[in-house]
């Protein structure tokens, strides 16, 4: 029907210019509709009932379609529905997907580094080497700043506001958020621009990162150089650029930040992906049991016997 097209034409061109989604992303919540909608071809959106709607949950799951994918769907329609109902609320009263149920998908908690770790990989950095100043930048605005590796790697200088402290990080889909730049990660760049001034480059370049050309340093370089750093300070977990990025979300969020901060911090648009940050791992359940009930406090200061 012609109505339906028009109205997830509208749609997208929502997405596109009020949710600055990248074309990547608009391109799945077109499929996800229309896939949808291939059932009911002969449908109005606006008619489709409860019926239908369990009808295609159902062939999703016949389709041995993963969980993860069916939660996605779902939720690709329900986002859909809440435009439409928002836009034609004369023709459409109620969003019927939010009464569905999405599968239960295992979740996983990214790997991340305690404290003591971050401190002990900063440590190891010797800023008095040729690349020690920028050596230790990098993991400073990773961590304190939680930047994908494609922020930083993008990051000018002209993007660091000093004295309001704050850094403009343009993520996914080119959508520009502002993030707090924190006293260490201040320091650790002034220190290292300064460096920088003082150089005689082959390239001149305004990125922050660069490369010992001068030029910007590209993705296999800086996690080479990551890989170098780990190495020196020894620690025996895998590691990936992104590590600093889970483990910056995660020492937040156990801090007591708010979990929509850390959302708008990290650059998601949905805050389900920022919620996996707070699945907290069983060792870290059963060592915070032994450190804090009153029965374990007890047996510790027994030497090992309960009283």
């Amino acid at each position: 029907m012609a109505l339906n097209n028009q109205l997830i034409d509208e749609y997208l061109l929502h997405l596109k210019l009020e949710r600055g989604l990248s074309a990547n992303s608009i391109e799945s919540y077109k499929n996800d509709i229309n896939e949808f909608l291939k059932l009911y071809i002969k449908s109005s959106l606006f008619k489709i009932n409860r019926k239908q709607i369990t009808e295609y949950i159902d062939s999703l799951s016949k389709d041995e379609r993963k969980p993860a994918t069916i939660a996605r769907k779902i939720s690709s329609l329900k986002q859909f529905y809440n435009f439409l109902v928002e836009m034609y609320p004369v023709k459409i009263k109620k969003n019927l997907f939010l009464a569905i149920s999405a599968p239960k998908i295992l979740r996983y908690h990214p790997g991340y580094l305690s404290p003591d770790e971050i401190e002990t990989i900063i440590k190891s950095i010797d800023t008095t080497e040729k690349n020690g100043l920028r050596n230790r930048t990098i993991i400073e605005v990773l961590y304190g700043c939680g930047l994908r590796i494609s922020e930083l790697l993008n990051l000018a200088e002209s993007d660091i506001e000093f004295e309001a402290g704050f850094l403009k990080v343009t993520g996914k889909g080119n959508k520009q958020r502002l993030v707090p730049l924190g006293g260490c990660a201040k320091i650790s760049i002034e220190q290292y621009i300064e460096f920088k001034e003082k150089q005689k480059f082959k390239e001149k370049s305004n990125f922050l990162i660069i490369n010992r050309l001068g030029g910007q340093i590209s993705r296999v370089g800086l996690w080479k150089v990551i890989r170098s750093i780990i190495r020196k300070a020894q620690i025996s977990k895998q590691i990936t650029p992104h590590t600093f990025r889970h483990s910056f979300a995660t020492h937040l969020l156990e801090g007591g930040a708010d979990l929509r901060i850390v959302q708008e911090m990290l650059g998601h648009a949905d805050i389900s992906t920022t919620q996996v940050y707070t699945t907290i791992d069983r060792d870290y359940i059963i060592a915070e049991h032994r450190k804090y009930h009153p029965r374990e406090l007890a047996r510790s200061a027994n030497n090992g016997t309960a009283t």
